[in-house]
């Protein structure tokens, strides 16, 4: 599940209640948003017509887990396959036989409590992970599914992602998880610019669970995109009211106390928003390309390799490597380090770097300098 962070955004634990949770209006002309109350757990019938097929004809719950657990994996009767870009209702997913950690959880506990079995979200506490996409960075975070019955706990994870055993985990309550669901569906619009929608899914979801602190990083980031400064001030540090270690919060607010020529406030921000910013893979990447630029080739791909030793999955950090050593002088590395990135992208991206080295950084350049 992606959770924007960016500038940069994210999620926390709460810390203490914040006073007045209103977010403020959004100052843009046009007609106002309406988001419908979904039921992200509802069952439609083709859902129960499974379960009265493969799973409720065995009245032992034991075996009913078991049943869907195998039922809803990759293999199974059902399946699922793994899109991170689908944030998706119970009964959407299961149309689909697809979707992303929330998109799979929210069909698979829909399925599991009309089966009589227990079943819960469970967030997994990782270090930071981002990936960015069009002019915004992500902070991702990760939801799977604690299933319960007789002393044991059982977990499923449609992602693939490994996880170390002794991560931090946490089950989270359902106005939780649909939060999480309203704040993707936001993020999206707001990739497309779309700031009515994204708005209005925002407000929504800081209805539905005030204290995520997602929401109101969002919001500021939203807010400070439309112009309104003060106003990305305010929901930024409501962010901070409700977890002052909120990282995202306080890098977004600098940015904001910049852009409104508040330097001593942003100067109070700095040594934390720094320490933060080292360990984000696309400020390690700006930081290259501003070092490029210079000609401080080293120093380039010094930021580079730091940057993908924090993800190591991204095409666009490799190839951004590529250029570095290519332009550097490296043109063995610089080849190497292109065929990782080919081997990372997407189908869409595969053409473009079956191109020469030399050509795509050209290309880059040129548009770069227009």
């Amino acid at each position: 599940m992606l959770l924007l962070a960016g500038m940069l955004m994210i999620g926390a634990c709460a810390s203490q209640q914040p006073t007045n949770l209103k977010p403020p209006p959004l100052l843009i002309a046009g007609p106002e948003v309406h988001v419908p109350d979904v039921d992200v757990l509802a069952v439609s019938p083709a859902m129960d017509e499974f379960l009265r097929r493969y799973i409720l004809k065995y009245r032992d719950l034991h075996t009913r887990l078991t049943l869907l657990m195998d039922a809803v994996s990759g293999n199974g009767v059902l399946g699922f396959e793994y899109d991170d870009s689908l944030t998706l209702t119970s009964v959407e997913a299961f149309d689909a036989r697809a979707g992303n950690c929330i998109g799979f959880a929210n069909m698979l506990i829909a399925l599991a409590r009309r089966a009589g079995l227990k079943a819960n979200y469970q967030e997994v506490i990782r270090r930071p992970e981002w990936s960015s996409r069009e002019d915004v960075v992500l902070l991702v975070k990760h939801i799977n599914v604690v299933l319960e019955h007789s002393g044991y706990t059982y977990v499923m994870d449609v992602s693939g992602i490994h996880t170390n055993p002794n991560v931090r985990r946490r089950v989270i309550g359902d106005d939780y998880a649909k939060s999480l669901y309203l704040n993707n569906i936001a993020v999206d619009a707001l990739i497309k610019n779309d700031l009515p929608t994204a708005y209005a899914y925002m407000v929504k979801a800081i209805k539905e669970e005030p204290l995520l602190t997602d929401s109101w990083v969002n919001m500021g980031v939203l807010l400070s995109r439309n112009d309104q400064l003060d106003d990305a001030a305010l929901v930024l540090l409501k962010a901070l009211e409700i977890d002052n270690y909120e990282y995202a919060a306080l890098s977004n607010l600098y940015e904001v106390y910049i852009s409104q020529e508040d330097l001593e406030s942003a100067a109070q921000l700095a040594d934390k928003v720094e320490a933060y910013r080292q360990k984000n893979p696309y400020y390690l990447l700006h930081l290259s390309e501003e070092a490029l630029e210079q000609a401080r080739f080293e120093d380039s791909i010094k930021l580079l390799r730091r940057a993908i030793r924090t993800n190591k999955s991204d095409h666009l950090l490799h190839f951004a490597l590529a250029k570095a050593q290519y332009l550097s002088g490296e043109t063995e590395a610089a080849q190497s380090s292109l065929s990782r990135a080919r081997e990372l992208a997407p189908e869409s991206m595969l053409a473009h770097y079956d191109r020469p080295l030399g050509e795509l950084v050209a290309e880059q350049e040129s548009e770069t300098n227009q």
